[in-house]
């Protein structure tokens, strides 16, 4: 499938920077969890706000009332374009105005997962179904984060890229990441999918 061949292609030619941003999401997500689990406190600190955020009148409320409702289309959807606009709105339009920029927006997002989802409380069960949901979830956000890297660095290095000048070589690079969200746009659909089954069907008999 072609869609997938070019954010393949571009994987490989930047596989270094792929597996580093990889190890580091992963690497900060697992640390923070492990702190929390030393320090459960810091989840209290942080959890209070963002269950308030699912209560308050919004787009937040509208996919806990789709989840409630159990209804699957319009769950996977309203899941998939929150994920989505937080790709885009948080990662992807900062760096093409600061290059790099939005990887930092990522990695807060592993720390903030590690914090979050640390198995404290009367349910740990629950971390094991939704394991596979912050995995698929998270990739889709590296992908994010590595479409950001390779925009910047086509940016600032435009020579090594043999183009004739900054602006070439800043189109160049929003190519790039128009291909990698077809990845980004795979993962987060797949991640929407199996989140909303792994809610409605797994999750209550853990309960």
């Amino acid at each position: 499938m072609r869609l997938l061949s070019e954010p393949i292609a571009i994987i490989r030619r930047h596989r270094r920077a792929y597996l580093l941003l990889n190890a580091a999401f992963y690497g900060l997500f697992a640390c923070a969890m492990a702190l929390t689990l030393l320090a459960p406190g810091l989840q209290g600190f942080f959890k209070p706000d963002i269950d308030q955020a699912y209560l308050k009148p919004g787009i937040l409320k509208s996919v806990a009332d789709a989840y409630a409702s159990e209804n699957l289309l319009l769950a996977i959807g309203l899941t998939f374009a929150v994920n989505l606009a937080v790709a885009v709105f948080m990662t992807t339009l900062p760096s093409l105005i600061i290059p790099f920029i939005g990887i930092l927006a990522v990695l807060q997002r592993g720390i903030l997962w590690g914090i979050m989802f640390a198995p404290i409380g009367p349910h740990p069960a629950m971390l094991i179904p939704h394991s596979l949901t912050l995995f698929i979830e998270g990739q889709a956000y590296v992908l994010a984060g590595f479409a950001a890297y390779v925009h910047g660095r086509t940016f600032l290095r435009f020579d090594h890229y043999r183009l004739s000048s900054s602006w070439e070589a800043y189109k160049a690079g929003t190519v790039s990441t128009v291909r990698l969200y077809a990845a980004v746009i795979l993962a987060l659909l797949i991640g929407a999918i199996y989140e909303v089954l792994e809610a409605i069907y797994i999750i209550p008999h853990l309960l």
